[in-house]
């Protein structure tokens, strides 16, 4: 996957064989986010998210979770409350994830461009909706 280096680029995300940045046409491309995190692929999308398999390339490229700020409702009330609850996600995970083995740890939370996004470590197993079947 290639990453957009627009910094203002709404989602730097592009398939590798683009030209061109889906999302601002730029055409400077990297395999990195923030010159660390390599995406490998696509996990899946929620209601306020995008997540990306990634490897962090200053931990001995250990697999990570990019997630990406994507929310699926309209208005401004809606836009900030969901930026809300991203940035209290991301304050969770620092505060409970450094000492317990199944919450996941927050490695870095930060604004590029228009995207807001939340990097963290990844835990091996199933979903949620595969421990529930």
């Amino acid at each position: 996957m290639k990453v957009c280096q627009n910094p203002n680029s709404s989602n730097p995300f592009n398939p590798d064989g683009n030209k061109f940045c889906v999302s601002c046409g730029f055409e400077d491309f990297s395999t990195l986010l923030r010159k660390r995190f390599r995406v490998q692929k696509f996990i899946g999308e929620g209601g306020f998210a995008r997540t990306y398999l990634a490897e962090n390339t200053d931990r001995l490229d250990a697999a990570c979770v990019i997630k990406q700020f994507l929310p699926q409702f309209q208005g401004r009330a809606a836009l900030n409350k969901g930026k809300e609850l991203f940035k209290q996600e991301a304050n969770s995970l620092f505060a409970l994830g450094e000492n317990h083995t199944q919450i996941p740890r927050l490695l870095a939370s930060f604004q590029q461009g228009s995207g807001m996004y939340l990097v963290q470590d990844f835990i091996e197993g199933e979903n949620l909706l595969a421990e529930v079947k």
